[in-house]
């Protein structure tokens, strides 16, 4: 005589589901993608090479309010720390990092990265879109010099036309100290002055730049400005006057005798002659005055 089935326990039929659910969330090892962890705050720093140099006090401030409100929602991007056991630096997020440092936050959600650190953070930081033109300038020549790249590599990894670079790269022809300070100033009008050669005219351009009364409108018009014409000559010095010429009688006896001649003969004379005649008169006259 068979033995009658039991039927399933509804205990090990709960325990079996919750099983199968927790395991479609695990992990598995062959996973091709990397997934978050919490890192402690106080063993994060931030990359000593990091393109991206000035953070907006406000803006880190307001950041930290919404991750406050809403949460952490993108992972900071770390790799090992080889100078500290169980440390890690920062590869991308450092304002996010800086916002739970704000917050207090004693740790903070992050994804390990084992690829070229230096080649993602250069990545992760041209591609935002709250780079000064300065720093983007400037972390495209590194990534340039760098990775050893064509601007036109460059350009495909950061989804930008080769234009756009060559521009961007432009920007550092300008003086140091004045893109350290051009950060409020628009990328375009930036853009303007750099195809500026060094002369009087950018310096005089760059100034109104910085005093805020400069529009690129106003930049390309004096750019087509005719120079301004070289300035006259001086006028020469007037010279001494020369020293009268002896008379010679011979010719004051040729002049009297053909003026003797013309009255015998009664030739009348022409009113250019006369008006010769007289001239020649008042300097007579001018000469035995003196």
């Amino acid at each position: 005589m068979s033995r009658a089935r039991k039927p399933a326990s509804p205990v090990l039929g709960a325990a079996m589901s919750v099983i199968d659910a927790a395991a479609e969330g695990l992990v598995p090892q062959d996973s091709r993608f990397r997934h978050s962890f919490e890192a402690p705050m106080a063993r994060i720093r931030p990359d000593p090479s990091q393109p991206r140099k000035q953070f907006d006090t406000d803006e880190i401030a307001a950041l930290a309010a919404t991750m406050a409100a809403e949460g952490q929602l993108q992972p900071v991007l770390v790799q090992r720390d080889p100078e500290l056991r169980g440390g890690w630096i920062l590869i991308a997020g450092e304002r996010r990092w800086r916002a739970a440092r704000h917050n207090g936050w004693t740790s903070l959600l992050a994804i390990e990265h084992e690829g070229d650190a230096a080649l993602a953070a250069l990545l992760e930081n041209l591609q935002r879109v709250d780079l000064t033109p300065s720093e983007e300038a400037r972390g495209v020549q590194r990534l340039i010099a760098e990775r050893k790249l064509s601007q036109a590599e460059v350009a495909t990894m950061l989804g930008k036309s080769a234009g756009e670079v060559s521009a961007t790269l432009r920007l550092l022809t300008l003086p140091a100290d004045f893109l350290d300070r051009a950060a409020p100033l628009p990328r375009n009008l930036l853009v303007e002055l750099a195809r500026l050669d060094d002369s009087p005219l950018r310096d005089r351009l760059l100034a109104q730049a910085e005093a805020g009364s400069l529009t690129v409108r106003a930049l390309r018009a004096a750019r087509t400005e005719p120079a301004e014409p070289p300035p006259a000559p001086p006028a020469p010095e007037p010279s001494a006057p020369a020293e009268p010429r002896p008379l010679k009688p011979a010719l004051l006896e040729q002049l009297s005798a053909g003026l003797e001649r013309r009255r015998s003969e009664g030739t009348p004379l022409t009113t250019a002659e006369r008006r010769r005649l007289k001239e020649i008169r008042q300097q007579i006259d001018a000469l035995l005055d003196f």
